[in-house]
């Protein structure tokens, strides 16, 4: 699992490594020029509609954001308003707003678009698209004289990026990458590379299409991460990680000649439950499938339901998968949880922590002449489970 996320955590800056390499070789005449500027809104159309239809709030006001600053940035923008000088007076404000926006709309939970959550953040653009034109149309400096003033003398001088605007992207990037840590989400991984492609965008912003180029590739990146997390959410278990259901049910329609599948209950669980919460019972679950998943033999573990798991074994004679299978028990038997006592009781002294164990009980069949549909081979190894349990469990049966 942990060189399958490492493959997908890649694909956010292997599409910004493929925009640069393409950008800088690539020779854009006026055809092409029209063809990416057209299809840059294009793109952001498609990711407003793919992150309502799937309830990703948070990428549909991202991107609003920034097809809004590649509008306000273009010579179209300064067309509309008859002021040819627009683009480079609000180049500092949208350097400065850009990574902000990103970063404070990241925080918002996914509550909707179209209801009374939504509005409030339409309302958080709106005001500040309110204040960008207020400023331009006036014509006073003072409005926006705030998002170009120089912290440091001759910093970062080799670009037209304001000082305080870097500060913004790197202070971004920061508490992303420190959420990024913490909880591994695929939105916060392509919003680290959004970071950077924008940064890049603006400061090539006087080079040839450089700001829809890599605006493009930014709103793939976001592209990217809608599809991850709804693979996610249909085909992996929330709490634990692991394939969920689904995944089990595509996974058995493969399977062809020889296998082996081995059904898995964790050992009093309602009692456990029962005794220290459920929210230290969500956490044994997370204990005991982090150590299925490393299954080795060429097995491959899901979250069946409840305390249950399945292990499935592809092209494996069940006399060749119970050594796999008794690792594991021995394992999880091995494993401790470290219980910090109920999160219900308040006291001022600091809680001693304790070790808790659980074992887990493994029924085991294979494909054979008497079951022959892998649903059978399921109920064959669920008796098994059941034979497991009455010999005093922990323990594998088949």
């Amino acid at each position: 699992m942990a060189k399958i996320w490492s493959i997908i955590a890649t694909l956010p800056f292997g599409v910004l490594v493929v925009t640069l390499i393409a950008y800088f070789r690539i020779s854009i005449d006026n055809s092409l020029s029209a063809i990416i500027f057209n299809f840059s809104y294009a793109l952001y159309a498609v990711a407003l509609l793919l992150s309502w239809w799937f309830n990703r709030s948070r990428v549909f006001f991202i991107t609003i954001v920034i097809a809004l600053s590649q509008y306000a940035l273009s010579e179209l923008a300064a067309a509309n308003v008859g002021m040819p000088g627009v683009p480079a007076d609000i180049y500092p404000v949208i350097c400065i707003l850009l990574p902000i926006n990103i970063f404070v709309f990241s925080l918002l939970k996914e509550r909707g678009i179209f209801n009374a959550w939504g509005l409030g953040r339409f309302c958080i653009i709106g005001f500040q698209a309110f204040y960008i034109s207020l400023a331009t149309i006036s014509n006073d400096a003072s409005l926006l004289s705030l998002f170009s003033t120089e912290i440091l003398t001759d910093t970062f001088a080799g670009t037209a990026i304001p000082q305080s605007a870097i500060f913004a992207y790197i202070m971004a990037f920061l508490l992303i990458v420190r959420r990024q840590l913490k909880n591994r989400s695929h939105l916060d991984n392509a919003l680290l590379a959004v970071l950077v492609a924008s940064m890049i965008a603006l400061h090539l912003k006087n080079q040839p299409l450089a700001i829809p180029i890599f605006f493009c590739a930014a709103e793939i990146m976001l592209i990217i991460a809608v599809v991850q997390d709804s693979y996610s959410m249909a085909y992996l278990d929330e709490l634990t990680g692991l394939p969920a259901r689904r995944a089990l049910k595509e996974e058995l329609m493969k399977l062809r000649g020889e296998y082996t599948i081995a059904m898995v209950d964790i050992d009093f669980f309602k009692k456990f439950n029962d005794t220290y919460g459920h929210d230290t019972g969500d956490e044994v679950l997370r204990l005991v499938a982090s150590v299925l998943k490393k299954v080795t033999g060429g097995g491959k573990a899901f979250r069946y339901g409840g305390e249950e798991f399945t292990i499935v074994f592809p092209h494996t004679k069940i006399a060749d998968a119970l050594p796999y299978l008794e690792e594991l028990r021995i394992a999880v038997e091995k494993t401790p949880y470290a219980y910090r006592g109920s999160k219900e009781k308040k006291t001022k002294k600091k809680p001693s922590l304790k070790q808790l164990f659980v074992t887990i009980s493994v029924g085991v069949a294979e494909r054979s002449d008497k079951n022959k549909q892998t649903q059978e081979v399921i109920k064959a190894a669920d008796k098994a489970l059941y034979r497991a349990k009455k010999k005093g469990r922990n323990c594998v049966s088949k």
